[in-house]
């Protein structure tokens, strides 16, 4: 019989832009929510019995550059859950990389290993004392079945007895994206007791013990509607343990009053409107920021002037930014795939910065 560990996932350390501050410690509040996810998963884990906290990758955000302001906070926090017995297992993710595959030289992830006390996986590991098997991220889906295989003739028969914590996509996670990664079924084929896998930010159960551990926290509106926290694992169940940290959240107009306080106290919110006025936009922010969100921002097309009150149809007929990058690509780049959704996120961010 193992004891029980923890598994946290897709913590993405950085210094978030939108809605975000700087506390009276001079950290980004929004860096110091993810901060307060891991130790509180690493206090849950010592208050199951536990001792050890596995990251199943992208522990940090920025491929190929860390910020001295992550950085560091992020070293004290390992320094203290160590301090407090916990052991760290860290996987290395596709966004801890400078490189495309795994490996120690390129792994932001690798310089925390000054650590006492904090083990950094940059290429496949089992840990015999818990029954783990790691697999860092590859970006070749040959790759990542290639280094399973090996594991399991390497444990001669006893996979069933072992957990697996990978970092790669498992298609199912998230509504709308491509199936291009393993299907849950054939993870469970492997014969493993569990498997985990980082990446998506969702947490979802698969029949056959296969689990997308999900993000700690919402870290974008991409994160709306997802489920994000961090797992307590024994030898006969799995607990997800919803995150406390602010969620991203889209304002539902059928929401009655205590629904929408319910829903939008604390949390960062989204209104999108057709037209509106920046006399209505107002309004509805400030309603919105009243019934206790954390940040609000309010997608609207601006109401257009008419010829009485305007003398320019330039004004009046003018796109919105959003139009006219969308115009712009498809008349441009039409063939670039994933270029306009990921416009649509840097306005986002930028609407929410001014918020």
């Amino acid at each position: 019989m193992t004891m029980p560990f923890g598994i946290c996932s897709d913590n993405h350390l950085h210094n978030w832009s939108a809605f975000s501050s700087i506390n009276a410690d001079g950290l980004n509040n929004r860096l110091a929510h993810i901060l307060d996810e891991i130790a509180t998963a690493a206090i849950q884990v010592q208050a199951n019995g536990g001792k050890r906290l596995y990251f199943a990758g992208d522990l940090f955000h920025v491929r190929g550059s860390v910020s001295p302001t992550v950085l560091n906070p992020a070293i004290d926090l390992f320094k203290k859950i160590t301090g407090l017995g916990v052991q760290c297992r860290i996987l290395t993710g596709n966004h801890d990389l400078e490189s495309r595959d795994s490996e120690a030289l390129s792994s932001a992830c690798e310089t925390l290993r000054t650590v006492e006390g904090v083990d950094v996986v940059s290429e496949p590991k089992l840990f015999a004392d818990d029954k783990v098997a790691m697999i860092p991220w590859y970006d070749s889906m040959d790759r990542v079945r290639a280094e399973i295989e090996s594991i399991v003739v390497e444990l001669g028969g006893a996979a069933h007895e072992w957990t697996l914590i990978i970092h790669a996509p498992v298609n199912g996670v998230i509504a709308g994206l491509p199936d291009h990664g393993f299907w849950s079924a054939e993870l469970a084929k492997y014969g493993f007791k569990r498997v985990f896998s980082g990446h998506y930010h969702n947490y979802k159960s698969f029949p056959g013990n296969v689990y997308s551990v999900g993000a700690s926290t919402h870290q974008t509106w991409n994160d709306v509607n997802t489920l994000a926290g961090f797992l307590i694992v024994d030898d006969k169940t799995v607990s997800w343990i919803e995150s406390g940290a602010p969620k991203f959240i889209d304002y539902n107009a059928s929401w009655d009053d205590d629904q929408a306080i319910e829903h939008c106290k604390g949390n960062y919110v989204r209104v999108r409107l057709g037209e509106a006025t920046d006399e209505e936009v107002t309004f509805i922010r400030d309603h919105v920021m009243a019934l206790g969100a954390a940040g609000c921002v309010v997608q609207a097309i601006p109401t257009p002037k008419t010829a009485a009150t305007s003398r320019s149809t330039t004004v009046s007929s003018a796109m919105t930014t959003r139009q006219s990058i969308s115009e712009w690509i498809k008349t441009n780049a039409g063939s670039v795939a994933g270029l306009e959704t990921l416009c649509d996120e840097i306005m986002n961010e930028v609407e929410a910065v001014a918020v």
